[in-house]
This record gives structure tokens, sequence and C-alpha cells, in this order.
């Protein structure tokens, strides 16, 4: 049972490689909970759901309920924890203990809890989660203005370093990766490949994860190869 933090610069692909790596571990035997505060429902969106009030992370926050019952569930071993589809925006009224209350419910709940950290380090969902986070996966990829998220977080960044795994999460090919890895001195443990219908996957509701072809099966087998990462 452990709790991994997804987190990286805006437009890194951090959502994605959440929801991906959620799906894939839930197509073996272990449950698995994605927690994910993103606005404008995004997570919503990827899943092709409509995720209501009483399902969704705020209703787990308010802890009037067990954490089962305010969960989406998306298949017999995934769950999710997000925005409702109602709501354009994160309430942050939430404490401190609310936050913790609910990763240590979580943690105890499932056998992996991933959380897709918003970018602020100062955000309570991000830095509680960070916080208790077993392991870090640190997303690499997106724009050039990733650089400047990596130099303004140092102090952040090595805060957890020692339990970060590095992420050539690849969303674009407009950019010369190995270039880019090369500014953040940091070469990733694992590459997700980038796929050229992602966008048209996504929109449809479908899964990058377990996608025919040589492209889907490349991304299939990164997502698979950073599983057995996380496990070792």
């Amino acid at each position: 049972m452990s709790i991994c933090a997804i987190w990286g610069a805006p437009q890194s692909g951090k959502t994605t490689l959440a929801l991906n790596l959620a799906y894939g571990i839930s197509r073996g035997d272990k449950t698995v909970c994605l927690i994910s505060p993103v606005e404008y429902s995004e997570l919503s969106a990827l899943l092709g759901v409509k995720i209501p009030e009483e399902q969704s992370l705020g209703a787990a926050l308010k802890g009037s309920a067990g954490i089962r019952q305010t969960m989406f569930r998306v298949d017999e071993l995934f769950y999710v924890l997000a925005m409702p589809v109602s709501a354009d925006a994160f309430n942050s009224d939430c404490s401190d203990e609310q936050i913790k209350r609910l990763l240590d419910l979580a943690r105890l709940t499932f056998d992996f809890v991933l959380v897709d950290c918003p970018s602020q380090p100062d955000n309570l969902i991000a830095a509680w989660s960070l916080n208790k986070a077993d392991q870090v996966l640190l997303c690499m990829g997106g724009p050039v203005s990733c650089v400047m998220w990596h130099r303004a977080n140092k102090k952040a960044l090595r805060a957890v370093q020692s339990k970060t795994v590095c992420v050539g999460s690849e969303v674009t090919q407009a950019l010369d990766s190995t270039k880019l890895y090369r500014l953040l001195k940091c070469a990733p443990e694992i590459r997700i490949p980038y796929m050229e219908n992602a966008a048209l996957l996504q929109s449809e509701g479908r899964f990058l994860f377990g996608q025919s072809g040589k492209k889907g099966r490349a991304y299939t087998s990164a997502i698979n190869q950073l599983y057995g990462v996380m496990q070792s």
C-alpha cells in the first residue's frame, strides 16, 4: 500500500500519465485510487464521464460518508477522486487535517494511491501528497517554459529528490526532448513515448495504455516499465 505523487511543470503530461498509469495498474490484481484536484474537471473529460458532486474529491474531504461511497468507480479495481463535472475550480477551503486524513485513509484502503499533483508546490494537496508520498514521479516533458519551472522550484525538488523517479513524458514532437533533458541536467529513468493520436483517443474517452499498433505497444511497454520501477 503506497502513495505515489505525480508532479511536474504545467503541460508536462501529469494528468495523462496519472490516468494511464492508474488504468495500467488496475489491469492486474491491484486496486488503485487516482486523486486529482485538476481544475475544470479535466479528468471527467478524459474519462468521458460526468463525476457527480457526491462522488467527488470535495465530498471525500468533508468525510461525511465512507471513502468508497464518495469515490467514482471507473471499473472493478480503478477508482477516482476528482473534480465534479459541475465545478470549474477546486474548493481550497479544505484544511491540512482533512487532506492528511484522506491520504492516510486512501493508503489503508487501496494497493496504490496516485495523486495528480498541481504544479504549484504551495497547493495544499500537492504539498501534503509530496510529503506523504513513498515515491514522486517527476514529469519532465512539456514546453521549454518547464525549464523555468524547474529553476523556480529548486528547493521543493531537492526536498523530494531521494524518492523521485524522473519520467520523460514526451507530450509533443515540436521539441527535442533530449536537448530538454540536457537543459534540466537530468536523464529520465523512463521515457513515455509521444503518441500522435493521443488527443483524438482522449477526446473519445479512451486510454492510451493498451492501444494496438507499434506506437500503442511502445506506450504500454513504457507504462509497464514505470510500474516495475515503482514496485522495486
